[in-house]
């Protein structure tokens, strides 16, 4: 038999199990290698060398490396070594580097991609000196600060030019707030983020030939 208590612990279970379904949980991010057209967006030809930060199309770039090896690069338009994983010529559009490795400089800093409006895909053809002691690693983040996922680099490509491997993440929803990459003179042509904008007339050959690069090892891996 039911009692009003009962039907009471009842409804308020249900309400209980009816606000688990509606919680908000944190999204979960896919590892993807290749990455939609409107992901490429080339960056402007700067030269900058240092932390940043540094703005465009919707995107604000910074590094924690100020002074290694003259600091990060932003819009660096020539050639830059990858030390087993070859080299990049500068043909394949301005870079981004993080320019430093703990192996050689005792640091591991990051550079981060913050969008000012969320994006659901980032990435990029990207390129990193592998056999370091420490990780090299692309993350992404959303607006409070949650890893949303992460993947550590292992690809060899050789020591031939212009080489390098398209990754990304696919997180479903405009929720991701910034790209992190992370150690070993990792690197990436152009802006990352799908719902940043389009991309300008001078990057379709980017975008033809699907590249987004950086980085070298060593002292002295910048061809100025």
């Amino acid at each position: 038999m039911r009692t009003d208590s009962m039907v009471v612990v009842r409804r308020t279970l249900l309400g209980l199990l009816g606000g688990l379904l509606v919680l908000p949980g944190t999204a979960s991010a896919a590892l993807v290698t290749s990455l939609p057209n409107s992901a490429y967006i080339q960056l402007p030809a700067l030269n900058y060398f240092g932390p940043g930060p540094q703005s465009f199309n919707g995107v604000d770039w910074y590094s924690e490396n100020a002074t290694d090896q003259g600091g990060s690069v932003y819009g660096f338009t020539s050639g830059y070594g990858f030390g087993g994983n070859g080299l990049w010529d500068g043909t394949l559009g301005p870079m981004a580097g993080l320019n430093n490795s703990f192996d050689v400089w005792g640091n591991q800093h990051t550079m981060t991609f913050e969008f000012q409006t969320p994006v659901s895909i980032v990435g990029g053809f990207i390129n990193y000196v592998p056999g370091g002691s420490t990780p090299t690693t692309i993350a992404v983040y959303d607006a409070a600060n949650n890893l949303l996922d992460s993947y550590n680099l292992t690809f060899v490509t050789g020591s031939g030019l212009n080489l390098g491997q398209t990754l990304g993440f696919d997180v479903g929803a405009p929720v991701i707030k910034y790209f992190r990459m992370t150690g070993n003179y990792i690197g990436i042509v152009g802006q990352t983020g799908n719902d940043v904008g389009i991309p300008e007339p001078g990057a379709l050959l980017l975008l033809g030939t699907g590249l987004l690069l950086t980085a070298g090892f060593g002292r002295r891996r910048l061809t100025r």
